[in-house]
């Protein structure tokens, strides 16, 4: 225990089609709780923006907890990853609510891989870090995402 009083950010993730309600992202947003933005052949992926920063699961999109992410498919997700960092959001992101109001100091983003049951998770996630600071930016000597220690 540090002593320090830090906020504390709440998400969740959702596993069933009844949640994919105008109502349930209004009270999200009303209370700055994240949806989990969860890739998985199971659940809804949603991507409706509902708090100041963004968290997403990627459980493996074929297999659950099982298959990797090629690179056409972390490309994809470094580009959202980038939009979301930026304070937008990704062109191709499927919400149940209009976009949220752009947030011109950026958002954090968290991106956990769970598809570990064979060992995708590690390189993945390294994969996918490294297109995400490669890639070049709309604002001159800004970096995409800053690195975090």
């Amino acid at each position: 225990h540090t002593g320090a009083r830090r906020p504390l950010r709440h998400a969740i993730e959702i596993r069933h089609d009844s949640f994919r309600s105008p109502e349930f992202i209004r009270q999200l947003r009303r209370h700055r709780i994240g949806l989990v933005v969860a890739d998985t052949v199971d659940w809804p992926l949603l991507m409706d923006v509902t708090a100041d920063f963004v968290y997403c699961r990627l459980h493996g999109s074929e297999e659950l907890y099982a298959s990797g992410y090629d690179e056409a498919a972390l490309k994809r997700w470094a580009v959202r990853v980038r939009a979301w960092a930026r304070g937008g959001e990704p062109r191709d992101a499927t919400r149940v609510l209009p976009r949220s109001a752009p947030r011109p100091r950026g958002r954090d983003v968290y991106v956990f891989f769970d598809n570990d049951a064979k060992v995708r998770a590690p390189p993945d996630a390294a994969a996918l870090q490294g297109m995400v600071r490669a890639a070049p930016t709309k604002k001159k000597g800004v970096p995409a995402v800053p690195a975090r220690p």
